[in-house]
């Protein structure tokens, strides 16, 4: 049973694959091209844009609700951490060859804790950096996005600024389907 396989034998998906072009393929919005590990994109395939248990979001390419889309909420955030002083996570990412501006935005949690990969070498096996809201504390989680969700959810992997209650009821799954917080 591979990654996958677990994530969704602990948390099913909702009825039916999701896919929206350039969630997989790693196309851009507007012709720009953003590499997705494709451990994400079997992620997205299976679950789609949406909330664990209501509190950690997945983001996706090409999402037309902002608040999801990779490659918007990358852009903003990033541009606000580049003129943030931030010196543990800019030392941090310095061992990477990166930096603030580089990150890539994949997820949030409703406390506004931000979930980044930081591109360096093999997309599958980009680290995580999780930042607390305010960049008060972060963690870094060499896994891809599957092994992270699946870690969250069983508990084996701890984030020690996620609250407690993420865990109190059975991993549940809600996907974004455009009916919902929609800007239009």
């Amino acid at each position: 049973m591979d990654t996958l396989d677990s994530l969704v034998h602990l948390c099913p998906p909702p009825v039916g694959r999701h896919a929206r072009p350039g969630s997989v393929s790693g196309a851009g919005a507007g012709g720009t091209k953003l590499t997705l590990p494709l451990s994400h994109a079997r992620l997205l395939e299976a679950y789609g844009p949406g909330s664990f248990n209501d509190f950690l979001w997945i983001y996706e390419q090409d999402c037309p609700n902002p608040w999801l889309d990779i490659t918007q909420r990358s852009r903003e955030t990033t541009r606000l951490l580049s003129r943030k002083q931030i010196p543990e996570i800019r030392s941090l990412l310095s061992h990477f060859g990166s930096n603030p501006s580089l990150l890539i935005q994949w997820g949030a949690t409703d406390n506004a804790d931000e979930i980044f990969w930081i591109p360096e070498g093999d997309p599958e096996e980009w680290p995580t950096l999780i930042v607390e809201a305010g960049q008060l504390s972060f963690q870094i989680v060499r896994q891809n996005s599957l092994e992270l969700l699946l870690g969250l959810l069983e508990g084996t992997l701890d984030c020690p600024f996620f609250p407690e209650e993420f865990l109190t009821h059975p991993p549940a799954f809600e996907r974004w389907t455009g009916d919902q917080c929609d800007d239009d």
